[in-house]
């Protein structure tokens, strides 16, 4: 199966308000009505009133074995888009797929090939030991008595919690609960898994390590298709081979990261640091003579109210040739102490694209297939 998860013009609409009935929502007094199941089936039918698109035609097509990350402000519909995966929301239009199955047609054969793990689900047992509750959810999910002890065994190690296993899970810290849920949707050993803000709350050390967990040990060993849905622009360029930024229920964008900074943001920064050195006549016109090559967009000198030039921000082409630069510098006779080139970040790209939302574009912007 090439496409783990695919989406084809996905639509989901909800209702804002609804009619009332003529005597009021509610019963006479407080005393509630006893209604027929007939009477509430044409009640709910003839429900009526303006609707929110949560999702307007979403297509993606993610390919098996890949991590994809879906990026977007606050109701830009990517959780509903992971509610419609996991079979929680029932798209209106549209079709979706996970390995071939529709969603609609075959939700149980789905929920087998696909295990959302999503960070404000607990359902463990506080006074248990991490093991115990994992045993505990093995038997509900019917895995075999012969095989559960390895498979416990298998996913602790894997997961860095083999040496306190045997913790009770009020003792486990948030790093480690969020593994102890990692080994829980593991244990069906579904190809698919689905995750919603994986390191939300966690603390630098502990987001690293669950980050290189999923793309080292998930993905390139367990040959699993990843999907994650995040607001962390950074861990989405470090861990994703593909973006789809979601904007108003729409893709807006969809390629991997480092195309989706080429195609939004064609300036980058060149920065310098001077050594004992004031900002003179000299200097201005040095900023001057910069400021008129092509492709430089600007040159803004770092000055101290004693006039010590410290150094300059140069704002210039993505690709251009900074040889120019240069020889202007070291023919003014500065003393250098540092030079960086900070390039366009996937964040500055989704600033740039997010900022376009009266453009609505009807096709995402891609540099290859969705």
């Amino acid at each position: 199966m090439e496409y783990a998860i695919e989406t084809v013009n996905l639509v989901k609409r909800y209702p804002t308000s609804a009619r009332k009935g003529r005597n009021g929502s509610g019963g006479h007094y407080g005393v509630a009505r006893v209604v027929s199941l007939s009477r509430f089936l044409s009640a709910f039918r003839g429900m009526r009133g303006p609707f929110i698109e949560a999702l307007r035609g979403v297509n993606l097509k993610i390919r098996t074995g890949e991590i994809f990350g879906v990026l977007g402000p606050n109701g830009a519909g990517k959780t509903t888009i992971i509610k419609t995966l996991c079979t929680l929301v029932i798209h209106d239009e549209g079709e979706v797929y996970v390995d071939g199955f529709d969603v609609k047609k075959k939700p149980g054969e789905v929920l087998k090939h696909l295990q959302a793990v999503l960070p404000e689900s607990r359902g463990f047992n506080w006074r248990l030991t991490g093991r115990q509750n994992l045993e505990f959810y093995a038997l509900l999910y019917g895995l075999r008595k012969n095989e559960t002890k390895d498979r416990i065994d298998y996913l602790l190690e894997f997961s860095g919690l083999g040496e306190r296993s045997d913790d009770s899970y009020q003792r486990f810290s948030t790093g480690m609960q969020r593994k102890l849920l990692l080994c829980r949707a593991l244990l069906r050993d579904t190809p698919t898994l689905v995750f919603d803000e994986p390191t939300a709350g966690l603390d630098p050390t502990s987001a690293m390590e669950f980050r290189t967990m999923l793309r080292n040990r998930l993905v390139r060993e367990e040959k699993k298709t990843v999907l994650l849905s995040t607001h962390n622009l950074y861990e989405a360029q470090e861990i994703c081979d593909r973006v789809a930024i979601l904007d108003h229920g729409k893709i807006t964008a969809c390629d991997t990261p480092d195309n989706i900074r080429s195609m939004m943001v064609e300036e980058k920064v060149f920065s310098v640091a001077f050594m004992n050195t004031i900002f003179g006549k000299e200097q201005e016109r040095m900023v001057d003579e910069l400021e008129k090559i092509p492709g430089v967009h600007g040159a803004t000198p770092e000055v101290d109210p004693d006039s010590n030039f410290h150094g300059m921000s140069i704002r210039l082409n993505r690709n251009m040739n900074l040889s120019t630069i240069l020889d202007i510098l070291m023919r003014t006779g500065l003393q250098i102490r540092t030079m960086s080139t900070n390039d366009p970040t996937l964040e500055d790209a989704f600033m740039a694209i997010t900022a376009e939302t009266a453009e609505q574009p009807d096709e995402p912007r891609s540099q290859e297939e969705s």
